[in-house]
């Protein structure tokens, strides 16, 4: 008894080891909610072993959820869970049925409660993630008693009991039934779902790009209109020597052609205002015209200091208009000297212009735009985002534990875990940034009905599965229930002949007729036919090493191919995107490689690329260095996760290192040296996803140090297409 309490504690150990580890890596599903599978290993103590060595068990595995989640709730609600299945267990129910049980009685209200008390998740949220906690539970217990079913040598560690109580074999039929359908149920409904939602995300991540991109375009058209049409008016002023009516008019024609601008000004040379329009802003005032100078703005000295066309930041006018405006500003040159300024034109644009594009969108799409300028101060933003002109735009992206592909942001509340909207931006020419938000809640609230609505499918199916399965089960199994009577009453007389009624099928009878007879043979066949496939087996994992050998080694140097190259070069390029490394990239060729064969002879041809191969596995052993004869007398080095600063150095060396190997001809009559040119790159994962870009920057370096004397290494670093965009704007 002693031995088999030690088995079982070994045994729970070991369980709840694999699940704490399991759990430290959920599955995730949508946003921030994860399934966790780890569980299953204290449902499986709790079906063979009871409460006591389940609850042990379980206060081990959810370990693993405390340290992936930093929840003190795991501590509570699963060691319940695991003390419930135990005693359901020894009351002889099975663990499907009991942990349906316990989610609808015990564990949602209890984790509902543990929500509301402890944490500041949303109301709204409560239901989905209850109902996706119960789900869950229903799923990692019903992999549980799958995997006891498949595995009955468990039940060798148990003692074995004569009057326990047996379930029947239809019961235990139905069971079976039951659980493997509704666990393809909910698998086939969990990657339904997720499928969906991952679609789903794709196509929003989609609408949103693109409408970023078309009122991005929208909004640079609007403002390169205006600063056309306001130097188209500045080199018109240049061009001839206009009195101050003539300019006045000229710029109340132009206002009037351009509404998009609030107010249009000339200032002379000195900042003071001489035109305006309307005209009223300028004849209704009463100051003298000193207070009407605009030297000390910044769309003065730009245009008329720096002489230059200038687009400012948003700003609050003063005098000659207050509202929050953009100005657009353009020297205007005397009509004798296009070097000589003389004054600016300058336009206010009309801010609220941006509500008509905003307006065009929501047409069709329920989406909000802010735009800001360089400074990150907001131009213009939807009126129901509530957010000021001026103001900084401010905002909190989600959090890296809630897992989406969509970019998110929260504007109104910044420290909820929840996100409010997913957004794309759109960068303009003038350095302001265009922003389109999409409400994040309809996609949450669709994920949430598609959850709930697989909780109450299951549920439902597993009742229609229970009943029908129940009905089969008990016409296959009532005349073997028959067999099995006839043969217990037989009284210890093996040569009795046994009947059964005339109502059972034939393929019983037969059953019963050949029972014995067919034991003995039909085992014989599966030893043979077991010990057929074994050998085949063997056989043919033989012979697939051989052919992967064949197909991803060279013969001649022991180094992979260039097929094995192009296999491994994308999982290694995704690996480095997702972490942002690096990734250098390296082809040699051997110098007068044709004078080698030539002179010494293709043995020692053959010689010199062993040698070169056996250097390059000595300098270049990591993990993840691949090494590659690429062709004749070229090989080829992927290098990822490198160091940027120590990469060129590491090759400069290994090419002096070759250059230093004495090589011994075939013959043994003569030695000589080799030496080699090699180009290289380095660049950021995200550079290309197709090894062939890599290869092709590599090899213009190894022409340049080919033709730059041979025996040289040129090494580049790479710009990814993000970079290359940065570094042009």
């Amino acid at each position: 008894m002693d031995s088999i309490k030690h088995k079982k504690l070994l045994i729970a150990s070991i369980l709840g080891l694999a699940g704490l580890i399991i759990n430290l890596y959920p599955s995730p599903l949508f946003a921030n909610i994860q399934l966790i599978l780890g569980n299953a290993s204290y449902v499986i103590c709790a079906i063979l072993f009871g409460p006591w060595y389940a609850l042990y068990t379980a206060m081990i595995t959810v370990s693993g959820l405390f340290i992936a989640w930093d929840s003190l709730h795991v501590y509570l609600l699963f060691p319940i869970e695991a003390l419930f299945l135990g005693l359901a267990m020894r009351k002889n129910i099975y663990s499907l049925y009991a942990s349906i049980v316990f989610w609808f009685t015990i564990g949602m209200p209890l984790f509902y409660l543990y929500a509301i008390l402890n944490t500041n998740l949303p109301s709204s949220h409560l239901p989905f993630i209850i109902a996706k906690q119960g789900i869950n539970g229903v799923f990692y217990a019903g992999i549980a008693s799958l995997l006891v079913i498949l595995t009955p040598s468990f039940w060798n560690y148990q003692p074995k009991s004569k009057s326990k109580q047996r379930r029947t074999f239809s019961a235990q039929l139905t069971y079976a039934f039951t659980l493997v359908i509704s666990l393809a149920l909910l698998l086939a409904a969990l990657l339904f779902n997720n499928q969906f939602i991952n679609r789903y995300q794709a196509l929003l991540s989609e609408n949103i790009k693109e409408s970023a991109q078309q009122l991005g375009t929208l909004a640079q058209a609007y403002i390169d209109t205006h600063v056309q049409a306001l130097n188209n008016a500045a080199s018109s002023l240049s061009l001839r020597e206009a009195s101050l009516p003539q300019q006045q008019l000229s710029l109340s024609k132009l206002h009037q052609m351009y509404p998009g601008f609030i107010t249009m000004l000339i200032a002379n040379k000195q900042g003071d205002i001489k035109g305006a329009s309307p005209v009223s802003r300028l004849r209704g005032r009463t100051n003298n015209e000193a207070e009407l100078s605009i030297i000390d703005r910044d769309y003065f000295i730009e245009a008329f200091v720096n002489q230059r066309n200038f687009i400012s930041p948003v700003f609050l006018g003063r005098g000659f208009g207050n509202d929050p405006i953009v100005a657009i500003s353009a020297p205007i040159y005397a009509a004798d000297n296009a070097y000589r300024p003389i004054g600016i034109i300058e336009g206010s644009l009309d801010l609220s212009k941006f509500k008509e594009i905003d307006k065009t969108n929501k047409t069709f799409k329920n989406q909000s735009i802010v735009l800001v300028d360089s400074k990150n101060r907001v131009i213009f933003a939807s009126p129901e985002l509530s957010i000021a002109p001026l103001s900084e735009f401010s905002y909190s992206q989600n959090s890296t534990d809630y897992t989406t592909p969509l970019p998110m942001l929260n504007i109104l509340d910044q420290e909820s875990m929840a996100p409010e909207y997913v957004f794309s931006s759109f960068k303009l020419d003038n350095r302001w940034k265009l922003y389109v938000l999409n409400p994040f809640r309809p996609l949450v609230l669709l994920v949430e009905n598609m959850y709930i609505a697989t909780f109450a499918i299951l549920i439902i199916s597993m009742l229609i599965t229970f009943l029908i399965t129940r009905v089969i089960s008990a016409r296959l199994t009532r005349p073997l229930e028959e067999i099995a009577n006839k043969f217990s009453n037989s009284n210890g007389n093996i040569n009795h002949n046994y009947g059964i009624d005339d109502g059972s099928p034939k393929e019983i009878y037969s059953l019963y007729k050949r029972l014995n007879q067919s034991k003995k043979q039909l085992i014989g066949y599966q030893l043979e036919l077991e010990e057929k496939v074994a050998l085949r087996t063997f056989e043919l994992e033989q012979a697939n090493e051989q052919l992967k050998t064949l197909a991803e080694k060279d013969s001649l140097t022991g180094l992979y191919n260039r097929r094995y190259a192009e296999d491994k070069f994308s999982a290694i390029q995704e690996s480095c995107q997702r972490t942002d490394e690096v990734i250098a990239i390296a082809i040699l060729d051997l110098d007068r490689f044709k004078h080698i064969n030539d002179t010494y002879g293709h043995l020692s041809g053959d010689a010199t690329l062993k040698t070169v191969a056996k250097l390059l596995k000595d300098d270049f052993k990591r993990d993840g260095d691949i090494i590659v004869r690429y062709g004749g007398e070229e090989f080829l080095i992927i290098m990822p996760l490198c160091n940027a600063l120590k990469i060129e150095s590491h090759l400069e060396n290994f090419k002096q290192r070759l250059a230093n190997t004495v090589i011994e001809s075939t013959d043994k009559t003569t030695h000589f040296n080799v030496t080699t040119s090699i180009g290289a790159v380095i660049a950021n994962g995200t550079y290309s996803d197709a090894l062939e870009d890599w290869i092709k920057q590599a090899d213009i370096n190894l022409y340049s140090a080919k033709h730059g004397g041979r025996n040289k290494l040129v090494f580049t670093t790479l710009l990814d297409s993000c970079a290359k965009n940065d570094f042009n704007q």
